[in-house]
Order: structure tokens, then C-alpha cells, then sequence
């Protein structure tokens, strides 16, 4: 008889921290410029949602996001992300 409870696999809960360390080392290439959320999703290679997700709920108290804008409208708005000068 199979027991039920080998059939269902459970999801890790937590952050990754394979991923916060990814996140963490682009963030300390990028410098005081800082980069924008999508560029630092691309050269992680972790999907924007969840680079999102880590950025505002794990990592909130390591890094600051800054809303930037250019030219004209509100397609041109998008969110630097830099690290807080103590980790």
C-alpha cells in the first residue's frame, strides 16, 4: 500500500539563500549607481517576480529602491535598486 504523504511533494519554505546570494553579489558589482529590478533579474537569471518578491520581503532591511523616471509620461518610470551602505 503507498502512503499518501510520499506521493505529495512540499514546497521549501523561506527564501532561497542561493538566490539572496545571487541578488547580493550583482547588487555589489552594480556599485552606487545601483541597477534597475528587470537588469538585475536578467544577469541573476531568476524570474522578475521573484527578484521582486526577494527585494521587497527579504531583503528590505539590505537594499533601497528608488523610483526613477525619464523623459515624458509614465512608461518611461522604473525602480533602482542599490545597497544600503551597511549589510
Amino acid at each position: 500500500m503507498i502512503n499518501i504523504n510520499q506521493l505529495i511533494i512540499m514546497p521549501k519554505k523561506g527564501p532561497d539563500q542561493d538566490k539572496i546570494q545571487k541578488i547580493l553579489d550583482v547588487l555589489e558589482v552594480s556599485g552606487k549607481k545601483g541597477i534597475w529590478i528587470r537588469e538585475l533579474s536578467r544577469q541573476t537569471k531568476i524570474p522578475f517576480t521573484t527578484v521582486y518578491l526577494y527585494l521587497y520581503h527579504y531583503l528590505q532591511d539590505k537594499v533601497s529602491i528608488e523610483d526613477m523616471e525619464f523623459g515624458l509620461g509614465k512608461s518611461n518610470k522604473f525602480k533602482v535598486v542599490k545597497l544600503k551602505k551597511f549589510y
